[in-house]
């Protein structure tokens, strides 16, 4: 990886400290961010729920609200459908408490992964008809699910559906109600996570009742969690979502959240977008991962705390199948790269296997893009289907080229870089041909070097409390966001201990100025020497933090090192 550090004129930075009313420091940080106008910055650096867009630039927020109501005011049950993910499952127990707060009638349903599959279906609309549902919201599905909708407008249900992905068609039905920023002309901001989604429909049904907004926010965590866990830019109003929701969760309304923090030992602690993405997320995730979404669902409603103990409990054991699974499906697909002609030569990777869970290689494709620097096909076979997950890189839109193939899928859908499809088994030979196909139309992009951009030349021993505060400020912290990079030189990293699968983490302690400091390093066991007594170290860093038993202190997170050079 190429580090990149670019200097900022002294003079600007003290023009901007001045201009903004900051620190030298966090002026720095904010120029390196691309921020010039006092304006923008104040808006940066004070994400406040009074800077909401209004939830009726969606052109058909009215009519869907308008539904809601109705069916309040009748007495007739609503559903919630919800996908498996954890932005699914946030998004549609976000709807659920907010709706009861005002007295709708209201349930939820959420699909399991292996037998149900992505997006609404018949058998569903069929068990809500069973039971009495007059409307169904979809939430972060649904947006290709025509013959669905109007397959429950047979049986007298009407769906809402809410969704962030992209449209398989060109033009959306003019008869179907739907909220999804990525299909509207008027709502500005495209990147809101599904349960970002769920949240502005709440917001127009609360504005349209004149209804008290604290109802509402008081469950931010929960729409918090599902917006980090998505990977959605960490600005505008998801950047007032993380904010809020992080400050929610301290004295969070969820019972099994607190048990879930306590467990995770974050409970009391100055909890971080990583935090949620690391440790809270997968073990949501793994229930749905392994074919049990709706207890997923679940935990976030149950108040009874033998029940709440025993979902947490099968969340551990899921998440500890769910690493077994990855690693050796990481092995053996990394073992399929390798045999492949000219491993070191690939524009891409399209692997497949009967013996791989379909709801673990998503994760593992991820790695394998990270690792290799490539767009990746994952495919999970089984009974003549083939399932597949794709994650791309920067500059090759995985979605458009699943789209200019459609005639060979099942089905498809997704975003530019993470996107999936289903196909008959029989076809993968030729789908991998167009797919070949249309990567090379984007050959231009591949293989390109990565780059680590450094904000800041600064020893660790020059870290204060001041820099961590300036650099909060400007958190949370994500894509379109990066957590502030600093320098130093000439470090020795001591007293390791390796952790994670494959030992792929450590921490230890930063030795400068015969001075220790505690450090974590994720995914960069590979880079430490095995003489490493005697080694100096450069290394990107930044701090963070950490409360322990009530006791305050600082850790530094490694994001790169390599062999000082003297």
């Amino acid at each position: 990886m190429h580090w990149e550090y670019k200097t900022v004129s002294e003079n600007l930075i003290e023009t901007k400290a001045s201009q903004w009313s900051v620190s030298k420091f966090l002026a720095t940080l904010l120029l390196k961010k691309g921020f010039l106008e006092k304006e923008e910055v104040d808006n940066f650096l004070n994400p406040s729920i009074n800077k909401f867009r209004n939830p009726f630039d969606f052109e058909m927020m009215d009519s869907v609200v308008e539904k809601i109501v109705s069916a309040r005011n009748n007495g007739e049950k609503l559903f919630i459908y919800g996908d498996y993910d954890v932005d699914g499952i946030t998004a549609a127990i976000f709807l659920v408490l907010a709706f009861r707060e005002i007295g709708i009638d209201i349930d939820y349903y959420i699909p399991n992964r292996m037998d149900e599959g992505y997006g609404l279906d018949k058998k569903t609309i069929d068990y809500i008809h069973k039971n009495s549902g007059k409307l169904v919201i979809t939430v972060d599905t649904g947006v290709n699910s025509y013959e669905d909708v109007e397959y429950a407008r047979t049986l007298g249900i009407e769906v809402i559906v809410t969704d962030h992905h992209k449209s398989v068609k060109d033009e959306e039905e003019d008869n179907i109600l739907f909220i999804n920023p990525k299909l509207s002309d008027n709502y500005k901001f495209k990147f809101l996570a599904g349960a970002g989604v769920a949240l502005k429909v709440a917001q127009g049904v609360y504005s349209y009742l004149n209804e008290d907004f604290s109802k509402l926010y008081q469950f931010m965590d929960v729409i918090m969690i599902g917006t980090v866990a998505d990977v959605v830019p960490m600005f505008d109003e998801n950047r007032i979502i993380i904010s809020r929701g992080l400050e929610t969760l301290k004295n969070t309304k969820i019972k099994g959240l607190v048990y879930l923090m306590k467990y995770l030992k974050l409970y009391n602690k100055d909890i971080s977008t990583t935090d949620i993405s690391y440790f809270v997320s997968p073990l949501i995730n793994s229930l749905g991962r392994l074919g049990n979404s709706k207890l997923g669902a679940d935990f976030f409603m149950k108040t009874d705390d033998f029940e709440i103990y025993n979902i947490i409990e099968e969340m551990k054991k899921a998440n500890k199948q769910r690493r077994e699974l990855e690693r050796m499906i990481f092995d053996e697909a990394n073992k399929m790269i390798q045999q492949k002609d000219n491993p070191n030569d690939l524009k891409y990777i399209f692997v497949a296997s009967e013996r791989w869970h379909p709801g673990v290689i998503g994760v593992v494709a991820s790695r394998l893009s990270v690792k290799y620097n490539l767009p990746v096909a994952m495919i999970s076979l089984k009974d003549g289907l083939a399932k597949a997950s794709c994650r791309s890189i920067p500059g090759v839109n995985i979605f458009n080229i699943l789209k200019l193939i459609e005639n060979r899928l099942i089905r498809f859908g997704g975003h530019d870089l993470a996107a999936g499809f289903i196909a008959d088994e029989k076809n993968l030979p030729e789908i991998e041909l167009l797919f070949q196909r249309e990567i090379q139309v984007h050959e231009h992009n591949i293989n390109q070097p990565k780059f680590l951009e450094i904000d800041l030349e600064l020893p660790i021993d020059k870290i204060n409390k001041q820099n961590i505060n300036d650099i909060k400020k400007l958190g949370p912290f994500g894509l379109e966001n990066k957590h502030p990079y600093f320098l130093d030189r000439g470090v020795k990293i001591t007293d390791t201990k390796f952790f994670g699968i494959e030992n792929r983490h450590f921490n230890g302690f930063l030795l400068k100025n015969g001075k220790s400091y505690p450090l974590v390093a994720f995914d960069l066991s590979a880079k430490l020497h095995k003489n490493n007594k005697n080694m100096l170290y450069d290394i990107v860093y930044y701090p963070e933090k950490i409360i322990n038993k009530g006791e305050e202190f600082y850790q530094f997170r490694l994001k790169d090192l390599k062999s000082h050079k003297i």
